[in-house]
């Protein structure tokens, strides 16, 4: 069984920082702007590429767990330590594999178009095959391929429903791409919050349909 992931970016965790660079953490401190839309009509298995709006994804994982996923709106799990996503939370990419299940750490990529200043979304992670040599990680880098900034997710959901994190970065130099990294990471294009339970600073929870990652 592997894991589904949706697409809205919205980025946190324990990381490195830069001197120019701020983390963004809850979505009240997410420019709308910043936020990265996902189609719920074009679901897509593989590493793509596929270009939508403002940017185009791919992933380097092909095959394990049936490859990544873009687009996805059914149901994605994260382990027992961070629960599951269902169609609540609306249009997901994910990653679909791990270094602990597959040997290999793969990439997602969102390479901008036009180089953007901010970038945000939801985000989970499977927390229970994190560690600190194979953390899941988020970053953004320039236009000429320099990174930026880089952010290792950290957050436990106590296994709720459709949680995660509010989750972005904010710089002062254009963001040319986005990555993630690890461990079953996803990103989701959700809705405004306003009638999300509340786990913590920056965490979100609905209600859904337990499954570990993404049914296969």
């Amino acid at each position: 069984m592997r894991k589904f992931f949706v697409l809205a970016i919205a980025l946190l965790a324990a990381g490195s920082l830069t001197a120019s660079a701020s983390v963004l953490i809850g979505f009240d401190s997410i420019p709308t702007s910043a936020l990265i839309p996902i189609p719920s009509n074009n679901l897509v298995f593989g590493g793509g590429p596929v270009t939508w709006g403002n940017y185009t994804w791919s992933s380097t994982n092909l095959f394990n767990g049936v490859g990544s996923i873009f687009g996805n709106t059914g149901s994605y799990g994260f382990g027992t330590t961070n629960g599951y996503w269902d169609s609540a939370v609306g249009p997901m990419i994910g990653l679909n594999d791990s270094t602990t299940d597959y040997g290999v750490t793969d990439t997602m990529t969102i390479a901008f178009t036009n180089p953007v200043f901010a970038v945000g979304d939801f985000f989970n992670y499977d927390a229970d095959e994190s560690s600190p040599t194979t953390p899941a990680t988020i970053a953004v880098y320039g236009t000429s391929g320099n990174l930026i900034e880089s952010y290792n997710l950290d957050f436990s959901t106590g296994g709720a429903a459709d949680s995660g994190e509010w989750l972005g970065f904010s710089e002062t130099t254009p963001i040319g791409s986005f990555t993630m990294t690890d461990n079953y990471i996803a990103m989701a294009s959700t809705p405004e919050p306003s009638s999300l339970l509340l786990l913590g600073s920056g965490l979100l929870g609905l209600v859904g349909v337990a499954r570990r990652k993404l049914g296969r």
